[in-house]
């Protein structure tokens, strides 16, 4: 009796198994994959044209990234499968570039595989129901689910630096009227795209700008020498001379990017006093690391008339300051790549300070694309940024899109001070 159930159970596996099978290959054949391909092109397509900085082609884009849109709707649940991994692909392949500081290039590729993957899933999910109501509603939601609380893909970019507000009802305007053109033509389609994209348009006002001249900074230090303790005088020595620059210029206040100085400024007592004395003819914003009660921090440092504060960074990078998993990983991951440090740590809430009276929100790379940073709207945001860890790549381009998105949700003036890519003031 025993041998006949196990031979039934080990039937029923290998018909689940041949079974599981089948259903998987069916995900791997040309058509699917090419069409996945071209569709993740099409919605990709405005972050690179972007790079050419010509209006013409911020528009290319956005119609190119509607017309992916059709066509995704339209599709199966296994080119949606592969439209999201290639679009991982697309938006995301910098991601892994970090590795090549840390001695781990080889992997690389198998980083870019694996965060493809992840939005393969994602994107199966979405387009597994034939439902394009559904389907479209899964879109729009996909710009709100974090995994692994990294927030930077959503649809609704498609829209920045275009006459349409960048904003989930432009994206649902298109997708209604995507989805009226597919049931019921063009005549239907178009006239309902037109109306509802009219009733989404942006009207700009003009620029919200702090009433004193402000210098911001852009340096261009590879990753690679930025932690360099024979090149640290040398980079000292050159922001010092920034500061003097700024100061002959009038400006009343300097922003340096993230990590401008190089180490634990806070115990550094020469270094600050020296910035101290020069915060008297000038406000001095800077990245640097904090160190207290052996935790490390990346911070912000301002100083004024002699006085300084160390505003420490909330929303932490996943897997670069911290790792977004339960304890063992964490300390297995930090063992093996970052030779058993610890996660930076983060401070409890959002830090404000005053420059000649006004108020200003601080904010380091990440968390500035992030809407907890702009809790009760504030009028002026000073983000500082190391992109020197991704480019050349396209993710100074996707992080630029982020902030003018964040800039009007919000109604936010940010001042971006960057190594790496350009530094710039980003208005509503």
């Amino acid at each position: 009796m025993q041998i006949i159930q196990l031979e039934v159970i080990m039937k029923i596996q290998s018909l689940a198994w041949v079974s599981f099978s089948k259903n998987l290959s069916t995900y791997f054949t040309l058509n699917f994959i090419r069409n996945g391909f071209e569709i993740a092109i099409l919605i990709s397509n405005f972050i690179f044209l972007s790079l050419l900085e010509l209006k013409i082609f911020i528009y290319i884009g956005m119609i190119s990234a509607v017309i992916g849109l059709y066509f995704i709707l339209k599709s199966t649940k296994q080119v949606w499968f592969w439209s999201g991994f290639f679009i991982g692909m697309f938006w995301f392949y910098w991601i892994s570039f970090s590795l090549f500081y840390y001695g781990f290039w080889y992997l690389i590729p198998l980083g870019i595989v694996g965060i493809s993957t992840i939005y393969a899933f994602l994107f199966l999910v979405s387009g597994y129901f034939s439902n394009l109501i559904l389907r479209s509603i899964m879109l729009m939601a996909l710009g709100y689910f974090y995994p692994f609380d990294f927030n930077w893909f959503n649809l609704e970019l498609i829209f920045v630096d275009t006459i349409f507000k960048p904003q989930i009802w432009t994206l649902g305007a298109v997708l209604v009227a995507i989805i009226c053109y597919i049931k019921f033509g063009l005549k239907a389609g178009f006239p309902i795209l037109i109306i509802l994209l009219f009733l989404n348009l942006n009207s700009k006002t003009s620029p919200n700008l702090l009433p004193f001249n402000v210098e911001l900074v852009h340096t261009n230090v590879p990753q690679s020498k930025k932690w360099e303790r024979s090149l640290r005088s040398k980079f000292i020595d050159e922001n010092l001379l920034l500061i003097d620059k700024a100061i002959e210029k009038n400006a009343s206040l300097i922003v340096f990017p993230e990590s401008a100085f190089p180490l634990f400024l806070d115990h550094q007592p020469e270094l600050l006093d020296i910035l101290k004395q020069k915060s008297n003819n000038i406000a001095i914003v800077a990245g640097a690391l904090g160190y207290e009660n052996n935790m490390s921090y990346n911070a912000a440092y301002v100083l004024q008339n002699g006085n300084v504060q160390r505003l420490d960074k909330v929303v932490l990078v996943p897997f670069g300051e911290e790792i977004p998993l339960p304890e063992f990983f964490k300390n297995l991951i930090n063992n093996i790549f970052f030779e058993g440090k610890k996660d930076f740590e983060r401070a409890t809430s959002v830090s404000d300070y005053e420059i000649l009276g006004v108020k200003i929100r601080s904010a380091i790379c990440y968390e500035a694309s992030r809407d907890e940073l702009y809790e009760n709207s504030p009028k002026f945001m000073i983000a500082i940024t190391n992109n020197g860890w991704f480019v050349p790549s396209t993710e100074p381009k996707l992080q630029e899109k982020l902030l003018k998105y964040y800039s009007f949700k919000h109604k936010t003036t940010i001042y971006h001070s960057v190594n790496g890519s350009k530094s710039e003031i980003i208005t509503p």
